[in-house]
């Protein structure tokens, strides 16, 4: 298959809806042998943060040595991207090839209407090929949630990492952040070690609390007082932990809080006996890179791209441009449905002198984009906002706002992607 033929089978012939359940995905590695139950996981879930901090920690021990399988969603620049052994992409032929060896069970699921979703076929063929990369250990991101997400069907677990808990997902996860932080503490496995993000929630936390002592779990909860952080140059922050310095390459402060979260499960690793020294750490947080995550992809003019989707993802734009230096900043903003428009777009539209809406391309039917109701929204808190269609225009008009100091490009990873090619291209 080519990369069109298999995006075609993984997506458009199937329900791109999430299915939460661990049953399909234990009916589609059984057939396949099992091969997770042969590799050694660090897991993470939360809200925002997840990939930047699974990268981190991959980054790190790559640099130590190790032969590390990553696993990300969704993907930026390629579909490749979702799977990786020492950032190399999967090969389509590999993907191929994985794919029409579970094309039989993957028939005979959906003939007793027990068809695998999408997510379970992408984790079942990452699962195959870390085993058959030879992986020491794999950094494996949560899809959504995390108690019935396909990649907690893992035994494995030397590390849970908890990320920024917040609010996504409600329909499926709940309305409240004690019940979304449950299903996210789902992947949290009995005496085991886990690693809280620095500043999380006080009502998520509490929940992480109680699933630890229940399951008898070391939670790791680092300190604010062994941080102090500046930033380098109005984007990026150098930043002290427990005495030991790091240049982050990646922006914004969050990305710090992240880092850290990273610095706690290396710590964890070396007590459970992996030999990773301080200084292949810091060169695994130096030098970590992520795309479409406050990530500069133009100097001249300033261009940011960032997949911000959420409330929590809002704040950190808020507080990257109150913090930085470039007042005079443009937006593009696209969402899809089913987000938090109003949530989003209260906190973000007033902070630019000029906002376009943009309609968000979306090719394996991930919902309709209500274009009309969000230029709507952003016009209440935002009077300066128009909707133009066209993406290469939309920049344009942003690039010839007088005086423009940066444009900033979210509301969406799907967004985030297509903004990204059209502009490194």
């Amino acid at each position: 298959m080519n990369n069109k033929e298999i995006l075609e089978f993984i997506y458009k012939k199937r329900d791109s809806e999430p299915k939460l359940g661990l049953e399909r995905i234990r009916i589609l590695l059984d057939y396949l042998g099992n091969p997770q139950k042969d590799l050694k996981f660090i897991h993470i879930a939360g809200t925002n943060g997840k990939g930047s901090t699974t990268t981190m920690i991959a980054n790190i021990l790559k640099n130590a040595g190790y032969n590390v399988g990553k696993f990300i969603s969704p993907y930026i620049i390629d579909f490749t991207e979702r799977i990786q052994v020492n950032d190399n992409y999967i090969s389509n032929e590999d993907v191929s090839r994985i794919l029409k060896s579970m094309e039989k069970i993957i028939n005979e699921m959906e003939k007793e209407n027990n068809a695998p979703s999408s997510f379970e076929i992408i984790t079942a063929i990452a699962f195959v090929y870390y085993k058959e990369k030879n992986c020491d250990i794999v950094c494996l991101e949560v899809g959504m949630g995390g108690r019935f997400d396909a990649t907690n069907i893992i035994e494995n677990t030397l590390v849970s990492v908890i990320t920024l808990i917040d609010f996504d997902h409600m329909n499926y996860l709940g309305n409240k952040i004690e019940e979304i932080a449950f299903e996210k503490c789902g992947i949290i496995k009995e005496n085991s070690n886990v690693v809280s993000y620095i500043k999380q929630r006080d009502e998520a936390l509490k929940v992480i609390k109680e699933v630890c002592k229940n399951k008898n779990s070391n939670l790791i909860i680092p300190s604010v007082n062994d941080l102090k952080l500046e930033t380098k140059d109005n984007l990026k922050y150098f930043f002290i932990y427990e005495n030991k310095g790091y240049n982050l390459s990646l922006c914004g402060k969050y990305q710090v809080y992240n880092a850290i979260s990273a610095i706690e499960t290396i710590k964890i690793l070396n007590k459970l006996s992996y030999n990773i020294k301080d200084e292949i750490v810091e060169k695994g947080i130096n030098t970590a890179v992520f795309p479409a995550r406050l990530e500069i992809v133009s100097k001249n003019p300033l261009v940011i791209i960032d997949g911000s989707h959420n409330v929590s993802g809002a704040k950190t734009i808020k507080e990257f441009i109150e913090n930085s230096k470039y007042k005079n900043s443009v937006g593009i903003i696209g969402m899809i449905e089913g987000k938090q428009h109003k949530e989003f777009l209260e906190i973000v539209a007033p902070l630019f002198n000029k906002l376009i809406i943009v309609p968000v391309k979306k090719e394996y039917n991930l919902g309709k984009n209500n274009q009309d109701n969000l230029l709507d929204i952003a016009k209440k808190y935002n009077k300066n906002s128009v909707y133009i269609e066209d993406y290469a225009k939309a920049f344009n008009k942003a690039k010839n706002v007088e005086n423009v100091d940066n444009i900033i490009v979210t509301g969406s990873l799907y967004l985030a992607s297509d903004f990204r090619k059209m502009l490194i291209k």
